[in-house]
């Protein structure tokens, strides 16, 4: 059977099953092309497809095995296949740690400008590192720069010292296990990442089935998502540089967040699929911020 003709049939049958594409694709079809290159042995990641290729019986068969397991368990094809990319780049990633899919990536090529004071940095910090896959992205985009890649979850640092060691970033990414800047005392940084937990308890509650298998932890953020984010913006300050930057996703919570801070006028970065869910705030705007919070 031609490659082509598999990709067809594999993408009606996600599509009829009623799966959830969310972690890695949008939609049945571009997820049918990475599940039958998977399963073939081919290089999904490659700049072209080859449509036109035979696949044998045993390539087949493995395509449809892949395919039953991905319909039978919802587990995210990144999961079964322990592979995800993120910002360009191929990582490792189980299901101790969410699947990449942070809005963060699509800045950090550029390395935030212009928003980041135009010099060499000495010090990052990506907390919720999960993956490790920010964390190992901004070291790879920052060469002169030590990063720090904090999370709560000793789970997920076993996954992020994979993608570190994979990506030979090892002699400038530090894992530190912590909530917060709890392991983190005294240290300061020319920017900090962050990705939190920024569901709210109602929206956790209609996620689809594919979240189940996703550590809950990366997930949940209280009542109104903002149960990492408030005490990020209060403690943040004291860890950054005095032109330092702070960046984060508040994703479904950003309603949340400028209702519970009307006074503040945050920057929300424009993805490319039109999604302004990242905002960005440096050193002495944060202090401002918390100021007008305090009055």
């Amino acid at each position: 059977m031609r490659l082509e003709d598999k990709v067809e049939a594999v993408a009606s049958e996600l599509d009829q099953a009623g799966l959830y594409f969310g972690h890695g694709t949008d939609n049945a079809f571009d997820e049918a092309v990475w599940l039958v290159l998977e399963a073939a042995g081919l290089d999904p990641s490659g700049d072209e497809v080859p449509w036109q290729s035979i696949l044998s019986a045993d390539q087949c068969q493995a395509v449809d095995t892949l395919l039953a397991r991905r319909i039978e368990t919802h587990q995210p094809l990144a999961y079964l296949v322990n592979r995800a990319w993120f910002g360009g780049r191929d990582f490792f990633v189980d299901s101790r740690a969410i699947v990449p899919r942070s809005h963060i990536g699509e800045w950090i090529l550029e390395r935030f400008t212009p928003w980041r004071v135009d010099r060499p940095l000495d010090a990052i910090l990506d907390l919720c590192t999960g993956s490790g896959c920010i964390a190992v992205s901004l070291a790879l985009a920052f060469p002169e720069a030590k990063v720090d890649a904090s999370d709560i979850s000793a789970a997920a640092l076993e996954v992020a010292a994979i993608n570190v060691e994979r990506h030979a970033v090892g002699d400038r990414v530090r894992l530190v296990q912590g909530d917060l800047f709890s392991s983190l005392e005294g240290q300061r940084y020319d920017l900090i990442v962050c990705n939190p937990p920024y569901v709210s308890d109602s929206l956790m509650r209609t996620l689809p089935h594919e979240y189940n298998h996703e550590p809950t932890l990366a997930f949940a953020g209280g009542n109104g998502g903002l149960d990492f984010i408030t005490p990020l913006l209060y403690q943040a300050r004291a860890h950054l540089c005095d032109d330092g930057l702070l960046v984060v996703e508040a994703g479904s919570a950003r309603d949340a967040l400028e209702a519970a801070w009307p006074q503040v006028s945050f920057t929300w970065l424009m993805s490319m699929n039109d999604d302004a869910v990242v905002f960005v705030v440096n050193a002495q705007e944060l202090e401002a911020l918390i100021g007008q919070a305090e009055q």
